[in-house]
């Protein structure tokens, strides 16, 4: 199966401060930096230490903290002005807007269905992990499932969502409700980002999900969806070649 990826990196543990490093990776400065914002050691809006400083004080070359910042700053976590410094990203605390599956469907007058294929807690792949800024001991909720218009399949997802951003979310949970409706109810979300594409429908999910050939073209719809700069949920639905998005602006 063929599809666009983000290409955010995060690992490693958090290093004690003061403690010296050799080899030091941009991926470890950026977690240690992740860290202390989501622990509120840096809270939104505050200006945060030099790279001179960073540098000085994890004993790592200026350029990779620069490459750690950098990266935060392409994900929307931190912000950088030039002769300012960086600040931790604020975001605005409202409910992100989203169209539910369910509502879509049933405004066009058809009858809603969904369907867990299977979730479990697991490693994510690299693309993922990356995405989601995860450290390399961290594991997601990964699910799958089909979404019925009318009874006939309409599209299928797959998502890995963090429990600890999304605590009370389970296998057991998402057999009754789908992982966009709970977090709906459960979780403000404020912002998200999102690509379309085309993939390949695959023999072990896509395919019999979706009732399609091996193969098969599909439209691809990623979504990336966060609570303030911690990265909650990420979405890959499929649907069949001849869909059409349709919206008002």
């Amino acid at each position: 199966m063929t599809q666009h990826s983000q290409s955010f990196t995060l690992a490693s543990a958090v290093v004690p401060i003061g403690s010296k490093r050799k080899g030091m990776t941009w991926q470890t400065v950026q977690d240690i930096v992740l860290e202390r914002i989501q622990n509120g050691i840096w809270p939104e809006g505050e200006l945060i230490p030099t790279e001179c400083d960073l540098a000085a004080e994890l004993g790592c070359a200026r350029a990779t903290v620069n490459r750690a910042m950098q990266a935060l700053a392409e994900n929307g976590v931190v912000e950088r002005r030039r002769k300012v410094g960086t600040r931790v990203a604020t975001h605005p605390r409202v409910q992100l807007v989203r169209t539910l599956l369910r509502r879509e469907l049933e405004a066009a007058g058809h009858e809603y269905g969904y369907k867990l294929v299977s979730a479990k807690e697991t490693m994510a792949p690299n693309d993922v992990a990356q995405a989601m800024m995860l450290r390399n001991s961290e594991t997601l909720l990964y699910s799958r499932s089909v979404y019925f218009a009318d009874g006939v399949p309409y599209c299928c997802e797959e998502r890995w969502t963090n429990t600890f951003a999304a605590s009370g979310i389970t296998a057991k949970v998402l057999e009754g409700i789908s992982a966009c409706e709970w977090l709906l109810g459960n979780v403000p979300l404020n912002r998200a980002s999102m690509s379309v594409g085309v993939a390949t429908a695959d023999s072990e999910f896509i395919a019999p999900a979706l009732n399609l050939p091996q193969s098969d073209p599909v439209l691809h719809l990623e979504r990336l969806e966060w609570l303030n700069n911690m990265p909650v949920s990420l979405s890959r639905r499929y649907f069949p070649r001849d869909h059409r998005f349709e919206g008002q602006i």
